[in-house]
């Protein structure tokens, strides 16, 4: 992935997979809480509220952006860079993880996954290849200061990464 319009179009192919897996689970498989850290409801949300901040972050007026202060880094390398860390900080997560049990719908989470997709989707073209490299956006816990192209790259991987985890919770 090499330029805004990939990584645009990754990103919706990937939302529209998420979405696919409502087809394939009921509110009892939504609420099963397995072994691993999440639920796929808890995990709906951690994605939701993520792709949600992307949309925002993405959407901030420049007046509240700070210029770059590094080359933004491809694609490949936020994946290798997210992949060593996490497996450093393999409980990063675990803290967003539900300590009481709640009862998720389907209909309500996928409605408001729907829209946080639409929000980060409609907020990628308003940058051009030089902006993105040229502002950042946000400054992750793992992988520090991004610029606009690397947190779109960044939820392209994030967003696949969970798109794996949930098809097998979905199973």
């Amino acid at each position: 992935m090499t330029d805004l319009n990939a990584a645009h179009q990754a990103l919706a192919e990937a939302f529209s997979a998420v979405e696919a897996l409502f087809t394939q689970v009921n509110d009892e498989k939504i609420n099963a809480k397995p072994t691993e850290k999440w639920s796929f409801g808890e995990e709906m949300v951690h994605l939701t509220m993520s792709t949600n901040g992307t949309g925002m972050l993405l959407s901030s007026p420049e007046e509240r952006l700070i210029p770059s202060d590094h080359p933004s880094r491809s694609y490949d390398e936020i994946v290798k860079e997210y992949r060593e860390k996490l497996a450093l900080n393999p409980t990063i997560g675990q803290s967003i993880a539900d300590k009481e049990l709640r009862q998720y719908t389907g209909t309500a989470l996928q409605q408001n996954f729907v829209a946080a997709t639409q929000a980060a989707l409609n907020a990628i073209p308003r940058w051009t290849e030089s902006k993105a490299d040229e502002w950042m956006v946000w400054k992750h816990p793992l992988l520090g200061k991004m610029t606009a192209r690397e947190m779109i790259y960044f939820t392209v991987y994030h967003t696949r990464h969970h798109l794996a985890t949930l098809s097998a919770k979905a199973g």
